[in-house]
């Protein structure tokens, strides 16, 4: 003992093990539990952020296309009223418009055959066609379709002038001095009454198929040609929708 460490510490009697856990409670406190709030908060912050809703990337891909759609939508309208605009303010068309210069064709044109010569010839109406042609090419794509509707009903119009002029030469031909009786010591074949006037009823009835296809033809540019001509002439310059076109009589029986 008298030559012992002298650093050496002596030993500490150990305490009891109850002693112990009682010091280890006083040091901690009875209203010391801050860990076990740590763990609770930061258990209540993970499950809060794992239940908060994530960003879908399709919903801003949904939201631009609605942009790009309302974008279009507004697009087309002011277009579509832009050019509603553009056609309410448009200009009149000089000169007459063309179902008044065609009018008076149609009637003596597609009359039945006993009425004679329609008084007027197929230059007149070849004249009436490159009039509209020029007209078409001197106005805008628009306007260029009125004109060339024109040019196709006064087109249809010669040729029922020329068709009604070849009908009116076979009646002239069955009427004719050769159709009388033969002279005497000659072969000429004489033309009966009856012979003349089946003739007769055979050419009117090819002219009434002949001027009811005209008809046709001719009727359905022209509703076609007063709707574009609306809006387009001053008023009191157009003619009716309806072309004054009589109807054939019906045949006589032999």
């Amino acid at each position: 003992m008298i030559f012992g460490d002298l650093n050496e510490r002596p030993a500490r009697p150990s305490a009891p093990s109850g002693e112990v856990r009682r010091r280890r409670r006083s040091r901690r406190g009875p209203g010391d539990n801050s860990e076990p709030r740590r763990r609770r908060r930061s258990s209540f912050e993970t499950a809060s952020r794992l239940t908060e809703p994530l960003p879908n990337p399709q919903d801003r891909g949904h939201a631009a296309w609605l942009w790009v759609l309302g974008a279009l939508i507004v697009a087309v309208a002011g277009f579509a009223f832009y050019l509603h605009a553009a056609r309410s303010g448009a200009t009149f068309l000089p000169g007459e418009a063309p179902t008044a210069k065609l009018l008076p064709f149609v009637d003596p044109i597609l009359a039945p055959l006993q009425t004679g010569d329609a008084g007027y010839g197929a230059e007149t109406l070849a004249e009436m066609v490159s009039g509209f042609r020029a007209e078409r090419d001197k106005v805008n794509r628009d306007d260029a379709e009125i004109y060339a509707t024109a040019a196709t009903i006064a087109g249809f119009l010669q040729q029922a002038l020329e068709d009604r002029g070849r009908h009116l030469e076979r009646l002239g031909r069955i009427n004719g001095p050769a159709a009388g009786p033969a002279e005497p010591g000659t072969t000429r074949p004489a033309t009966s009454e009856t012979q003349r006037k089946h003739l007769e009823l055979a050419v009117d009835v090819s002219w009434q198929r002949n001027s009811t296809a005209h008809r046709n033809s001719i009727e359905e540019l022209w509703v076609r040609l007063a709707r574009l001509e609306q809006g387009r002439f001053r008023a009191g310059s157009a003619a009716p929708a309806q072309p004054a076109i009589p109807e054939q009589p019906p045949p006589a029986n032999d």
